[in-house]
């Protein structure tokens, strides 16, 4: 749902800054110390759970309601008054919204549930505002670079090795599918060697993306983390001159890739940040599935400017 920004009165940060103890656990991100007002805010239906320690007076407690603004992690903080309207609610996120979207009064912003995060959904980020976060964490083909992989000829091959394992056509299947049934039946190995030739291959010609000549303007920790091969991935960044910028590259080296959220964690572990506080950037819709898996912020490249 689309909601309204509104001027607050400048109390959100005294709220925030002594109730980050209460509230930490509950949201799964270190608080950035004020509030973004939203006015026309629908919270029913969403997760949500109360804290009756930051009650007083005739005021029961805080009810904390877990969303997102825009794809970034966030919770409602609703005064528990009988009576009270939840029609303008106070958001806390992990950081400064206002600067991170250039928002002002009357600008209107996604709220959805944590789990909604598929969709660029116009909401525009300067790439120098990322570094707003503790850390980000890229994917690479088709955000970072283009791999010019031949994909026919890499079906045609792991189709004739998997055919006694699969329904159909093997492009009918996802990535995480094909690893998955590879892994039960003792052919990953197989497999991961097959797209790795092609994905080498591939990375020998990869083409930069708009964010590559972003990656100047961050001063946080940057990994990657991709299905692709990481020898692939290394070859791509390495040929167009980014790869000392990367601390870290988690890549398929198991049946255990996105949209399961091990690597992102692999990736946050390297780097020695928190999942809540930072931010992981990727055009697919595993890319988004895995953001929400890991309780992570998301964007999708065409929102960095």
């Amino acid at each position: 749902m689309f909601c309204t920004v509104i001027e607050g009165q400048g109390k959100g940060a005294y709220f925030v800054e002594g109730s980050k103890k209460e509230l930490e656990p509950i949201v799964g991100f270190t608080p950035f110390h004020g509030t973004l007002n939203l006015r026309n805010v629908d919270t029913r239906g969403l997760r949500s759970e109360n804290i009756e320690e930051l009650g007083e007076g005739e005021c029961k407690g805080v009810a904390v309601h877990l969303c997102r603004i825009n794809g970034i992690v966030a919770g409602t903080t609703v005064p528990i008054i009988e009576g009270y309207s939840e029609n303008i609610v106070e958001i806390i996120a992990p950081v400064e919204l206002r600067k991170l979207f250039g928002l002002r009064e009357s600008d209107e912003v996604v709220f959805s549930p944590r789990e909604g995060v598929w969709e660029s959904n116009g909401a525009l980020v300067k790439c120098e505002s990322i570094n707003l976060f503790e850390s980000v964490i890229f994917d690479l083909d088709q955000t970072l670079v283009h791999l010019d992989v031949d994909w026919r000829s890499s079906y045609e091959e792991l189709e004739v090795l998997m055919q006694d394992h699969i329904e159909g056509e093997i492009t009918d299947y996802r990535h995480e599918d094909i690893f998955q049934i590879s892994e039960e039946k003792g052919l990953f190995e197989e497999v991961n060697d097959i797209l790795t030739k092609y994905e080498i291959e591939g990375a020998k010609n990869a083409s930069p993306l708009k964010l590559v000549g972003l990656l100047d303007k961050l001063s946080i920790p940057i990994s990657v983390c991709t299905i692709n091969s990481p020898e692939a991935a290394k070859i791509a960044l390495k040929k167009l001159g980014v790869v000392d910028k990367i601390e870290c590259i988690i890549g398929r080296d198991s049946a255990v890739t996105k949209p399961d959220p091990e690597p992102l964690y692999r990736c946050l572990n390297h780097m020695e940040t928190s999942r809540g506080n930072s931010i992981f950037i990727g055009d697919a819709r595993s890319d988004a599935e895995a953001a929400y898996r890991a309780q992570m912020s998301y964007l999708h490249p065409d929102q960095v400017q």
